[in-house]
């Protein structure tokens, strides 16, 4: 999608989406330069967001019984939909944090997976909601990652 047609959908947007879309902007801005900057857990404080890496992930179920605000659906569909375009890198790691983000006065956890295929380690972050996984494609196959106490 072109920069004249993404600023033309903006546009037909109310304008209170406008607002939303450059907090989002702004907000996409800072969690790209805490990522090359500092520890996620200390990102995900900063952030007001629940990073959880306790080794027991959330359901998967049918995430249409969630009930979510008109609110925050909208600000999660301007979420994705500002991560979906450059400069952004909507690498599940910043969708698990900015979705989150907007979620953060719900029950919310980010948690982290890996899992090694083939000998090549991948990872994958996902956002969890009132303990229903909000993004289930293949979370099943990912270990969470655990802390260990300190000894």
């Amino acid at each position: 999608m072109s920069v004249h047609s993404t600023v033309r959908a903006i546009l037909r947007r109310p304008p209170s989406a406008w607002w939303r879309a450059a907090r989002t902007v702004a907000l996409a801005g800072v969690v790209e330069v805490g990522l090359r900057t500092m520890p996620v857990p200390r990102l995900a404080r900063l952030l007001r967001v629940r990073l959880v890496l306790d080794g027991r992930p959330g359901q998967v179920t049918d995430v249409s019984g969630l009930r979510l605000t008109d609110r925050e659906r909208a600000d999660l569909d301007i979420t994705w939909r500002v991560l979906r375009h450059r400069p952004f890198n909507g690498t599940c790691l910043r969708r698990a944090l900015l979705g989150a983000h907007v979620l953060r006065r719900r029950d919310h956890a980010v948690r982290i997976g890996v899992q090694k295929i083939g000998g090549e380690v991948k990872a994958h972050a996902w956002v969890e909601l009132d303990g229903v996984v909000l993004d289930p494609d293949g979370v099943e196959s990912f270990k969470v990652l655990e802390t260990r106490g300190r000894r």
